[in-house]
């Protein structure tokens, strides 16, 4: 057998074409080798440079600092989140392809529960109609962006300027054959059109073009999973971590801190031209308000970069360089915030008290239209005020899933509705004519037909003379509003294109259209329906006990089956059931928006300006303004009829009332129209001016005061003779002009002309202009911030010296290095007042607190430290609780703090100098810090409370 094979392979090596398939045998051996090497060996690595690959610049954000109060407590941090970010892509070459890839990028980050961030300025309102959101100078930027390519001049056309918000919609849509803009097609519905052109718009203003914009901040797990399941099919699409910005204790703190958010153009402008370079882009993140905005230069930090690879996924396979970014600065507030979190509990359960005081189980409104000094509230008003001010969402009364209690007030709501409809109906009939005013209880409800047909712009009241006769008898209720409005219909008046009217009708058929366009209105117009819950209320046929169990229903109140169970038998009255949740505060203030609902608290110390405490009641969570906008809680914060988006201690102007006197005691005593020690008899009336004013005790007497027993009873009289003194020219007349200039002179000594200081926004003062002798005591037109009126009484307390008040005490990087140590800041000394004339009116503010007789004596005439002081009650209007205030310092031997409380509708001084009192046991540790912030509302001591000047 092996000489057979032997024998076999001699053959073929002695065959001539065995060196020819030698060969190939070796060729072949050679190729399989080198296909092994090439697909398995180095496959990964070919396929990686062979790849589509492309060199990108992008930026790294900095992580924005921390901010902190003084003694170390975090106010302000950053938390990592995940957001959803985008490029243009050069893979992706048309409108139909890119529009594609959004759309399914927003169904991914929709189905998730995730919100798009970009702002788009159009909204639709239905029925193919859109509208801006934005208006002005606001409104002109957005259309220049819209228009970029097509601006002469780089202006607006006058076309584009009057473009409507449906001509910007088609043109973003549809372009022109010049300006094919984003090319949406027909496919999608006007909602996902809106929100990919939101994305589209973004990306076409984005400049430079590579920087990624942020579709979706703050994403869930579940679209960031989805998002790279689907990395493929989203070219320019990637998942990127970022910092978030949180607020500890926001509630607090909020109106001190601010809030940060996506930049707008505005912005973009403003910080841009600070720069050399244009720093800030379209994508960053900035301080809105507050600390965030005015430090946004020291908490922003400083970008990086770096130059990466990516494949045609729009994954980094590689990153060629890197800079790293630096931090922004961490901030140290002046605020304490142990003092500032107290204070606001105080303030809170004072308003609480003084609501629950006055609120009455009737229908008693006390003096209200007649006096302000004893205007009660009906707690019929309290359970109205619930619905009022959407505590009771009244929308969720007719939903599938409503309870029992809700579907039972909803039935009486279409009842009442039902019978409003059919009697307005015969008063808007062609032939009435009944005038509003004789229209019993269908007055108030045309009257607001007649003005939301205005404000609609369905009654082109621009077009009507003001004069003209049958628009002056209806105002004047000579008129129906059924007649007016045929006559608007008749005279062109009435815009039609809102009435849906395209072709002929009769002035009959245009009435009633007119008239079916108003009960559309109508329908789905929550104002409207809140009037008819009010009736219901008020008729008793929506009783108290019906809208307290609807607070459970709706999750306002925690279930308590107890509580339902005694409302139900009447066991617990509605009256009672409802002044416990407010003493409790289970129901507070803000949640009503009754008169007093509102309060701020100014602490600073009087020898720096450092401010300690600057509390506004009510506050809100700056969290839900952070970052991404809450749309529904920005809403809130912008209808709630409390204004809780107020900085009060820095916006809310408010007239002095006698806070304002020391004012006028300095002017006296520095003019020489007065000495310290002479006394003037109190008339009750003073009648030396056309229109004599009364003393706040007339018809009693404080008798003969001086000028510290005139600040210690506050009396009235002694400084309108002061200030008719200060208005006397060298003639011996009376010169209002000459009065109002002394009395600016010394007020602006003490800074009531001009901003306190504090590093956010501020509202200007008003120095009064009219009526000296008014003036003199807080009237006329004075109008001040509390920030302002605390910098004022702390330049008293330390005789002198007027210092701007200050948020800021230091700047630290993050290695520790201070950057900015803020040291206090003098704006003016008033070297030229006599010693003597601080001693009057210092000894006028302590015996104000300290002495029988004085405006608190009651209150701080035997407490722990010697407080000085000076109440003040300003009336706004006989139908509103007066405003009630307190300026004040201690201790008296020694100053260290100033607080101020101003709370608006407070109905005495006396309310605002208990508050201040509670703030002086906490800071002097006079009190169990606990107590005091406990949460239950406090009533005024009633030997107190009235008191009123």
């Amino acid at each position: 057998m092996l000489d057979i094979f032997l024998d076999w392979l001699k053959r073929i090596l002695k065959s001539r074409l065995f060196p020819i398939a030698f060969i190939y045998i070796i060729l072949f051996a050679i190729l399989i080798h080198r296909l092994f090497v090439l697909q398995i060996v180095e496959g990964p690595t070919h396929a990686e440079e062979y790849e589509y690959r492309n060199t990108e610049v992008r930026e790294i954000k900095s992580t924005r600092g921390n901010i902190y109060d003084r003694n170390g407590m975090l106010l302000a941090s950053n938390t990592l989140s995940y957001s959803v970010v985008m490029e243009d892509s050069s893979l992706i070459t048309s409108n139909n392809q890119r529009n594609a890839v959004i759309h399914k990028l927003i169904q991914i980050i929709e189905s998730n529960g995730d919100t798009l961030d970009n702002p788009f300025y159009i909204v639709h309102t239905g029925n193919g109609e859109f509208e801006f959101t934005v208006s002005g100078s606001a409104l002109t930027r957005f259309k220049k962006k819209v228009y970029a390519y097509a601006l002469v001049n780089n202006e607006l056309t006058e076309e584009q300027m009057n473009a409507s918000a449906n001509d910007v919609y088609d043109f973003l849509k549809n372009g022109t054959n010049i300006y094919p803009m984003f090319g949406i097609s027909g496919d999608y519905t006007i909602e996902e059109t809106l929100k990919i052109m939101s994305v589209r718009y973004a990306l076409f203003n984005n400049y430079p073009k590579f920087m990624q914009i942020t579709v979706a901040s703050n994403i869930s797990e579940g679209t960031v999973a989805m998002v790279k399941e689907n990395m493929a099919d989203l070219p320019g699409v990637d998942i990127k971590q970022q910092t978030k910005r949180v607020y500890h204790d926001s509630i607090y703190f909020a109106h001190i801190l601010g809030y940060t958010g996506l930049i707008n153009a505005e912005e973009l402008e403003r910080l841009n031209q600070n720069s050399d370079e244009e720093y800030y882009n379209s994508t960053d993140i900035v301080g809105k308000t507050g600390i965030e905005k005015e430090f946004e230069a020291y908490l922003s930090g400083t970008k990086g970069s770096e130059i990466v690879t990516v494949n045609d996924s729009n994954r980094v396979v590689e990153v060629v360089e890197r800079n790293e970014p630096i931090a922004g600065n961490d901030i140290y507030l002046t605020i304490d915030g142990n003092i500032q979190k107290a204070a606001y509990h105080i303030l809170e359960k004072r308003i609480a008290g003084i609501l629950l005081e006055h609120i009455k189980p009737d229908l008693d409104y006390g003096t209200k239209g007649e006096s302000a000094s004893k205007i009660y509230t009906p707690i019929y008003e309290v359970y109205y005020a619930l619905i009022d001010n959407n505590i009771i969402d009244i929308s969720r009364l007719s939903s599938e899933d409503a309870q029992d209690i809700e579907k039972q007030v909803y039935s009486k709501f279409k009842d009442a509705k039902a019978d409003v409809y059919s009697q307005l109906r015969k008063f808007l009939s062609p032939e009435n004519e009944t005038t509003n005013n004789r229209a019993g209880d269908m007055e108030e409800y045309l009257d607001y037909i007649y003005k939301i047909l205005t404000n609609q712009g369905v009654i082109l009241t621009d077009n009507i003379d003001k004069d003209d006769t049958t628009l002056r008898s209806y105002l004047n209720n000579k008129t129906p509003l059924s007649g007016f409005l045929q006559y608007a219909l008749a005279n062109n008046y009435v815009d039609l294109s809102k009435l849906d009217v395209t072709t002929y009708f009769s002035s009959e058929e245009l009435y009633q259209k007119l008239l079916d366009y108003t009960w559309n209105i109508l329908d789905n117009d929550s104002t409207f329906n809140k009037k008819i819950y009010r009736y219901l209320v008020f008729s008793y046929k929506l009783s108290g006990t019906e809208i307290c169990l609807l607070l459970f229903a709706q999750g306002v109140l925690e279930y308590n089956a107890d509580d339902i169970m005694k409302l139900e038998d009447g066991t617990v009255s509605a009256y009672r059931f409802m002044t416990d949740k407010i003493r409790s505060l289970e129901i507070t203030p803000a949640m009503l928006a009754l008169e007093p609902f509102s309060g701020s608290i100014v602490i600073n110390d009087v020898n720096t300006g450092d401010v300690l405490a600057m509390v506004t009641y009510p506050s809100y969570d700056n969290n839900k303004l952070a970052n991404k906008i809450d749309a529904d809680f920005y809403n809130w914060l912008y209808t709630d009829k409390t204004d809780p988006w107020m900085n009060r201690p820095t916006t809310q102007l408010i007239a002095p009332g006698s806070t304002f006197k020391m004012v006028t005691a300095v002017a006296g005593l520095e003019e020489g129209v007065i000495d310290p020690y002479e006394k003037i008899l109190d008339l009750g009336i003073f009648d030396k001016i056309a229109l004599p004013a009364k003393c706040h005790i007339y018809p009693r007497s404080h008798g003969a005061v001086d000028m510290s027993n005139a600040i210690k009873v506050s009396c009235n009289y002694y400084f309108y003779e002061t200030g008719y003194r200060m208005g006397i020219d060298s003639r011996g007349e009376f010169n209002e002009k000459l009065g109002l200039s002394r009395i600016y002179k010394y007020a602006s000594l003490f800074g009531l002309d001009t901003t306190s200081g504090v590093e956010i926004g501020e509202a200007m003062p008003n120095v009064s202009d009219k009526d000296t002798v008014r003036s003199t005591i807080g009237q006329g037109t004075n109008l001040y911030t509390p920030v302002q009126l605390s910098r004022y009484v702390s330049t008293i307390a330390n005789r002198g010296t007027n210092y701007y008040l200050t948020l800021l005490d230091r700047i630290v990087r993050k290695d520790g290095k201070i950057v900015l140590k803020n040291e206090p800041k003098v704006y003016m000394e008033l070297t030229d007042i006599k010693n003597s004339t601080w001693d009057s009116i210092r000894k006028g503010m302590y015996m104000v607190a300290n002495e029988p007789r004085g405006s608190v004596y009651e209150l701080y005439g035997d407490f722990g430290v010697t407080v000085a002081g000076k109440t003040g009650t300003s009336q706004i209007s006989l139908s509103k609780p007066n405003n009630a205030l307190f300026i004040s310092f201690a201790p008296y031997e020694k100053p260290e703090i100033a607080v101020t409380v101003v709370i608006p509708n407070g109905h005495t001084s006396g309310n605002a100098a208990e508050t201040a009192r509670d703030i002086y046991q906490l800071y002097f540790n006079l009190a169990n810090p606990e107590d005091l912030v406990a949460s239950e509302a406090v009533l005024p001591e009633n030997d107190i409370a009235a008191f009123s000047d």
